[in-house]
């Protein structure tokens, strides 16, 4: 009997390789209360908001949740500064960026996607049918004039990072703009500021504000780094109306669930929260360079809660030694950058912990 069959492009995706947890490591090695620095997760946790946001509502998570998150989208526009009719709520921003996919691609297209960035844009694109160009990077920056070099007649979308994982560097003011000018309006641009609230630079310019001006603008963000919700998974896409209803007509009824709903209303109003997770950052970037300066390690300045350091070819034992030593960072093999290892910023004592462990193994 004949098997059932995938797509034929299905075999061909790779599989996404996540951080490894907490309880992997101290399984594999004995360690008694790992640190994980791995995932860009937020240190403080979730939100106190959100947290008391959940436990008084768990009494009604027998109900289904308002199918068009009104609550958490009306937070979110008050947030991000846009109109509750240019949002929709997600399951995560990796729901969003399967909904762009669903919603705009077919198979044969293609899609522009730096070479060295968030593996999912390649994944949820393939899924479609769709094929990936590598628009090529420059000293590990997004380069516009390399988008501009990929372009194709068959370009459908480009993927673009902002700031971009895993290098921790964001485009300018300047960038932004002529990137947006360059790319043909019958094409989707996806400008994913996961990472948006931790800029420190004063050139920054997120696309939030653009998302009417340009209709072939969508802005892509998470709660998952700057408010603590990683396990919540709640995400949001900003665009004009027409994009979204494209996407609102493919959108699972009920897909941001009743508890992530109310927890992210409520760290969207956690100003405190917020401040006090930009300040452990900030603090914990500006420690970290340090620490590989002290140690003559060349590291990327990073936009975002986490740093890129170049280790060198004793990377990989580096990073296994870490392991073993109960501190968990993220193995950059999978993104071709085999001298590197990326270090989530984690609380002052995580971070002095790693910076000890880092130093012995050296």
């Amino acid at each position: 009997m004949k098997p059932v069959e995938p797509a034929p492009w299905i075999d061909d995706i790779p599989a996404y390789v996540p951080g490894r947890s907490k309880d992997d490591i101290a399984r594999e090695y004995g360690a008694v209360s790992p640190v994980k620095l791995a995932s860009n997760e937020n240190p403080l946790g979730p939100s106190p908001k959100a947290l008391s946001a959940m436990l008084s509502s768990m009494g009604s998570a027998h109900l289904y949740p308002d199918p068009d998150s009104r609550d958490l989208r009306r937070a979110a526009s008050r947030f991000f500064g846009c109109m509750l009719e240019n949002i929709i709520a997600g399951n995560g921003s990796d729901e969003i960026l399967d909904l762009i996919c669903r919603a705009f691609l077919r198979p044969g297209d293609e899609v522009v996607i730096p070479e060295c960035t968030f593996s999912y844009y390649g994944i949820a694109s393939r899924a479609c049918g769709a094929k990936v160009a590598g628009s090529p990077m420059r000293a590990h920056r997004i380069c516009v004039e390399g988008v501009r070099s990929s372009l194709g007649r068959n370009t459908r979308i480009v993927f673009v990072a902002n700031p971009n994982n895993p290098t921790g560097t964001c485009l300018n003011r300047d960038e932004v703009s002529e990137l947006i000018s360059l790319v043909p309006p019958d094409v989707l641009i996806v400008m994913d500021e996961a990472y948006g609230a931790f800029v420190r630079r004063d050139d920054f310019l997120s696309g939030t504000g653009l998302v009417l001006q340009y209709e072939n603008l969508i802005t892509v963000h998470t709660l998952s780094k700057s408010h603590g919700l990683a396990g919540m998974r709640v995400g949001f896409g900003i665009a004009s109306e027409t994009i979204l209803a494209s996407m609102m007509r493919i959108k699972p009824p009920f897909n941001v669930n009743y508890l992530a709903q109310k927890a992210g209303e409520a760290a969207l109003n956690d100003d405190d929260f917020l401040r006090e997770t930009l300040r452990i950052t900030w603090e914990g970037l500006d420690m970290l360079g340090r620490v590989f300066d002290r140690l003559g390690l060349p590291y990327i300045p990073s936009q975002t809660n986490f740093v890129l350091v170049h280790i060198g070819k004793d990377a990989r034992r580096v990073y296994e030694g870490l392991l073993k030593k109960g501190i968990i960072t993220r193995s950059m093999d999978s993104f071709g950058l085999h001298e590197y290892i990326r270090v989530s910023i984690g609380t002052p004592e995580e971070t002095s912990l790693f910076a000890s462990a880092l130093e012995e193994i050296l």
